[in-house]
C-alpha cells in the first residue's frame, strides 16, 4: 500500500496516532523525575527497551498470523539491521545527553531527523515529502531550537555528533519500517521483530547499570517506560507507516519535546521563559500546517 493512495481520513487518523505516540514519548522525563530521579539514564533506557520489546512481541504473537510474521521477519537481514539501529539510537541518545545535557542532546537527536528521514525515504522511492512538509519541518525545528536556548552550554562537538548519529538511526528504522508496511507487513509485527533484537542487545547494558531497579518505584518506572512509552507508543507510531511518508512521521514526532516541556511546567512546576513559549507555539503551528495538509490531500 502506498502513501499516495491513502485517503484523507486515513492520513488524519495516522497523523493523530503518531502525535499520540509523541505525547507518550514526552512523558518519559517527567515519569523518571516523579518515580525514580536517580535512575541511571543508560540503565533506564535499556530497561525501557527490553520491557517495551517484550510487550510488542507479546502483542504481535497473540495471533497465529503474528507468530508466523515474526518468524518470517527474523529471517530477513534488514530486520536485524533495524534492530541494531534501534539499539544504536538508545546508546547514541544517552551519549549525547551525557555530554551536552538533556535539552541540547534531545535537540541534536531530533532536529535533523525529519530531513534525514525525508531524504532517505525519497532515495528509497517512498515519495518526495513536498514543500508543505519542508515549511512545517523548518517551523517545528526552529521551535524546538528555541525550547533549548538557555538550557546550558551543550556545545560539545562530539556530543552533538552522537545526537546526529541517534537521529540517523531513528530515520533508518522509520524509513525501512514504512517500506515493510507498504510491502504488506503489519507495522506492529515489523516493530516487534526489530525491537526484540535491540532488546536482547541491551540486556548487558541493563545488568551493568547496577541494582537501582530493586525498588517498587523503580519497577513502576520501568513498567511505565516499557509498556506505555514503548509498547503502546510504538503501536501508535506504526499506524503512520502505511499512510504517511517517513519525513512526515519524523516531523510529527517533533511534538515530543513540546509535550515534555508542558508536563515539566504543569506537573513539575518548571518555568518556561518567553523564548520557550514562542518555541512551543512554532512547533504547534508547524505541526498544524502539516496536519491540515495530511487531512486535505491524499496525494
Amino acid at each position: 500500500m502506498s502513501a499516495t493512495v491513502a485517503t484523507a481520513s486515513e492520513r488524519r487518523v495516522a497523523a493523530g496516532a503518531v502525535l499520540g505516540s509523541a505525547a507518550l514519548f514526552g512523558t518519559s522525563g517527567t515519569a523518571r523525575v516523579l518515580l525514580q530521579p536517580t535512575a541511571p539514564a543508560a540503565g533506564a533506557a535499556a530497561a525501557r527497551l527490553i520491557v517495551g520489546a517484550a510487550g510488542l512481541v507479546a502483542w504481535a504473537a497473540r495471533s497465529a498470523e503474528g507468530r508466523e510474521a515474526l518468524v518470517r521477519l527474523w529471517r530477513q537481514p534488514i530486520i536485524w539491521i533495524m534492530g541494531v539501529t534501534v539499539a544504536a539510537y538508545q546508546i547514541f541518545f544517552f551519549l549525547s545527553m551525557s555530554r551536552t545535557g538533556v535539552a541540547v542532546g534531545t535537540l541534536a537527536s531530533l532536529a535533523l531527523t525529519p530531513f534525514m528521514a525525508g531524504i532517505l525515504g525519497w532515495i528509497m522511492r517512498e515519495g518526495a515529502p513536498g514543500y508543505v512538509w519542508l515549511a512545517s519541518t523548518v517551523l517545528a525545528i526552529v521551535g524546538v531550537t528555541l525550547l533549548t536556548i538557555g538550557a546550558g552550554d551543550g556545545r560539545d562537538i562530539l556530543g552533538i555528533a552522537f545526537g546526529l548519529a541517534a537521529g540517523a538511526s531513528y530515520a533508518f528504522y522509520t524509513v525501512f519500517g514504512v517500506r515493510f508496511a507498504r510491502q504488506g507487513e503489519q507495522p506492529t509485527h515489523v516493530l516487534a521483530a526489530s525491537f526484540a533484537i535491540s532488546g536482547v542487545l541491551l540486556v548487558p547494558v541493563f545488568f551493568m547499570s547496577g541494582t537501582w531497579w530493586m525498588s517498587w518505584s523503580s519497577l513502576l518506572l520501568i513498567l511505565w517506560l516499557g509498556l506505555a512509552t514503548t509498547t503502546v507508543a510504538y503501536v501508535l507510531f506504526g499506524m503512520g507507516f502505511r499512510a504517511l511518508q517517513p519525513g512526515h512521521i519524523a516531523t510529527l514526532n517533533l511534538a515530543e519535546p513540546v509535550f515534555a516541556t508542558l508536563l515539566g511546567v504543569f506537573v513539575l512546576g518548571e518555568v518556561l521563559g518567553p523564548l520557550g513559549v514562542v518555541g512551543c507555539a512554532l512547533v504547534i503551528v508547524g505541526l498544524g500546517v502539516l496536519g491540515l495538509a495530511e487531512g486535505r490531500s491524499a496525494s
